[in-house]
């Protein structure tokens, strides 16, 4: 049995053809004759384009335009051919998407003068000429740019190249959405309706695209003023307790200064006039009391330096510190929480 998809169309003149029965005969017969027997993938794809098309032919006599020219596209793509794009382009003008429509008769066209089909040729060129009129028209500009090698702009999410910026480009009627971009400006938006009618031209102008602000450089963080004020604290508390162990530690060696001096009297007469023993425990007594001095004197600064650092710190949690004193006095613990 022939399929109707792929049957050899028999050749007559154009000129005893009325245009009716040639768009029928173009519309209900298949493409060119088969091709040589295939194998594989390949005939995979061409037994569900079959399907497909009949599919569209079946919704097309129910009027189900819709739903029937997404059958017809897929089976295109699937298994290219005339007659497929034939009635994919007359479905696409019944659902009133014209300029798709026109496309796809020009394209039938073109591809039925390579395989020698003039009847469809010519059946295809006078669908696509009657059409012409009803196109509907955008015209995308942007004449500012000129200088913006890198802006990019798309209708419905598909480039459009500079070629066509100020071009009338047939369009389907109804809602179209233009974009542009370029590097460093910001992105620009706009939803434009185009309306069904015969001469039908809508123009968009893009407005010259805003800079983009210039990114602030980030800031160091800043330590809070709380957590600056504890440890000033911590440490005018520990400097301050050290200060007074210091204190402590040279009173401890300035009393043992003075009974080092008491004790060598004994060994001493006259004064000065000292034994061995007596010249020894002087000697003593004197480091003793030159150190006791030093002592003193360096735990009274270190007690006002920590005070000061406690009075002039910042306002925040108290600091808690603690000093001790290890033995006679030559050692000293500092310790604190921050």
């Amino acid at each position: 049995m022939t399929n109707p998809r792929r049957a050899a169309h028999p050749r007559r003149r154009w000129d005893v053809l009325a245009p009716a029965a040639a768009l029928a005969l173009a519309l209900a017969s298949g493409r060119a004759a088969a091709a040589p027997p295939e194998e594989g993938d390949h005939a995979a794809r061409r037994a569900a384009a079959e399907v497909l098309f009949d599919d569209g032919k079946r919704l097309m006599r129910e009027g189900q335009y819709a739903v029937a020219c997404p059958k017809f596209a897929e089976s295109q793509r699937l298994d290219a051919g005339v007659g497929t794009l034939l009635n994919l382009a007359d479905c696409l003008e019944k659902i009133g998407r014209t300029a798709s429509a026109w496309a796809e008769f020009r394209a039938a066209a073109y591809a039925a003068r390579e395989k020698g089909q003039v009847e469809r040729e010519t059946v295809a060129r006078e669908r696509a000429a009657a059409l012409e009129p009803r196109l509907a028209r955008l015209v995308v500009t942007a004449p500012w740019a000129d200088h913006l090698t890198d802006l990019e702009i798309r209708k419905d999410g598909q480039p459009l190249g500079r070629a066509l910026w100020g071009t009338a480009v047939p369009v389907d009627p109804g809602k179209h959405v233009i974009e542009a971009m370029a590097r460093g400006k910001r992105p620009f938006r706009v939803e434009v309706v185009v309306p069904a009618g015969e001469a039908t031209q809508v123009t968009t102008a893009i407005p010259e695209l805003a800079e983009l602000p210039e990114p602030k450089p980030a800031a160091a963080p800043t330590p809070p003023s709380h957590s600056r004020g504890t440890v000033q604290r911590v440490a005018g508390v520990a400097l301050g307790g050290a200060g007074v162990v210091s204190v402590v530690a040279g009173s401890i060696l300035g009393v043992q200064a003075i009974a080092g001096r008491d004790a060598s009297a004994a060994h001493c007469i006259e004064g000065n006039l000292c034994d061995a023993t007596g010249v020894a425990l002087r000697g003593e007594a004197r480091m003793r009391g030159d150190a006791a001095t030093g002592t003193i004197l360096a735990g009274a600064l270190a007690a006002a330096g920590g005070l000061v650092l406690y009075l002039t710190a910042p306002a925040g949690t108290p600091a808690r510190a603690g000093v001790g004193a290890v033995g006679s006095g030559a050692g000293l613990v500092v310790g604190g929480v921050f």
